[in-house]
């Protein structure tokens, strides 16, 4: 075999192989390409499910002040637990009473003049679960009225938002199918199956009514705290299906 011709038969081979890589891979990518649907359909669905709140959760805090900052700290102390102690009169029990905050801060007054004032400000708040709603008025009243001295905006809430949530889902997701099943009558196709699914924004459903902290100072008892009517949680969803 002279040169040129061995030169040749190489060439040759090398070609092949070429060939053979280069379909090869056509048809790979042929066989990936083949297995995502070759039509869908893409909808959304929302629905809403409605309940009953069955627990209230409020925030209470008491405030002292002093000259002295380890004073300051002792009356908090002692006045938040006349407030804990009236909160369990009231019927709500440890685990329903969560600290959420203890802190020290330090307050000039006059600074700079003759007169200059640092006054220590203790503070202590709590967040209490309330279970009993027909309560919520009597159990804040009881809290005043033992030393607390604010009260943020009452929350209703569920106990286990999850039992709603997963039939808001449910009822999307049917709803999407419903959908997805009307579009592809109308084309002459019928859904296959699930292709994707997604979940849009959640946010738990909490109810928060506005309390007047202003009374606080007044002596006013609280104005009966009336639980709203329901609760709902609403569900979105981004559903593609495969059509045939």
């Amino acid at each position: 075999m002279t040169r040129r011709t061995w030169i040749v038969a190489v060439a040759a081979v090398v070609a092949g192989l070429v060939i053979w890589f280069a379909a090869t891979a056509f048809a790979q990518g042929g066989a990936s390409g083949s297995a995502k649907p070759a039509r869908t359909i893409a909808v959304s669905s929302t629905a809403t499910v409605k309940a009953h709140p069955d627990e209230a959760v409020v925030d209470l805090g008491v405030h002292s002040e002093s000259a002295d900052s380890t004073e300051a700290f002792a009356r908090n102390a002692k006045e938040m637990q006349a407030v804990l102690d009236a909160l369990k009169t009231a019927g709500i029990a440890d685990t329903d009473i969560q600290t959420t905050n203890v802190s020290l801060q330090q307050r000039v007054a006059n600074r700079g003049k003759p007169n200059e004032q640092h006054v220590f400000v203790a503070s202590n708040a709590v967040q209490v679960t309330i279970h009993d709603l027909s309560s919520v008025g009597s159990v804040i009243d009881a809290a005043v009225k033992a030393g607390a001295d604010s009260v943020n905006d009452i929350e209703f809430q569920l106990a286990n938002p999850n039992t709603i949530r997963t039939d808001a889902l449910s009822q999307a997701v049917a709803g999407a199918r419903t959908k997805a099943d009307a579009l592809a009558r109308a084309a002459g196709a019928q859904v296959v199956r699930v292709v994707t699914i997604n979940e849009q924004n959640y946010r738990a459903p909490v109810y928060r009514a506005p309390f007047a902290e202003a009374a606080l100072g007044a002596g006013v008892p609280p104005t009966p705290v009336v639980p709203p009517g329901s609760l709902q949680v609403s569900e979105t969803v981004s559903v593609v299906w495969e059509i045939a």
